[in-house]
């Protein structure tokens, strides 16, 4: 009974993991981003220019200095348009109808991606990798 029901639970959360994997684009047991360790992240980020990733922040903004630690800490380039510093960043960021920060512009083999709503690591990975 016990073997029974562990089977089941088993094959429920293998059917799981395979509907994520194909949201995610991906095939079943293939690598998703989410699956990088350090290594590969760090891999990543060695192949990244400062020109691909625009932060748009704030002085002020706690999320901002969160994802900036973060892309730091992995040894991402990135250009920081500070709209408490520079008004020309302001434009920017009312050109592109963001509401608010971080807001990120990532540009990935599959072209620009919008980071909307703040710094995601999944969904910035994503982006890059493509």
């Amino acid at each position: 009974m016990i073997t029974t029901v562990m089977a089941i639970l088993l094959g429920l959360w293998w059917g799981h993991q395979a509907r994520l994997d194909m949201r995610k684009g991906g095939e079943i047991g293939q690598t998703s981003v989410s699956d990088l360790d350090d290594t590969g992240i760090r891999q990543l980020a060695s192949t990244v220019r400062a020109e691909q990733i625009v932060m748009y922040s704030t002085s002020e903004c706690g999320n901002c200095a969160q994802a900036k630690a973060w892309l730091a800490s992995y040894g991402f380039a990135f250009t920081e348009c500070n709209m408490s510093v520079d008004s020309r960043c302001v434009g920017e960021f009312q050109a592109l109808r963001a509401s608010g920060t971080p807001y990120l512009v990532v540009r990935g083999p599959r072209g620009e991606h919008h980071m909307k709503d703040g710094f995601d690591s999944d969904e910035f990975l994503a982006a890059l990798q493509g």
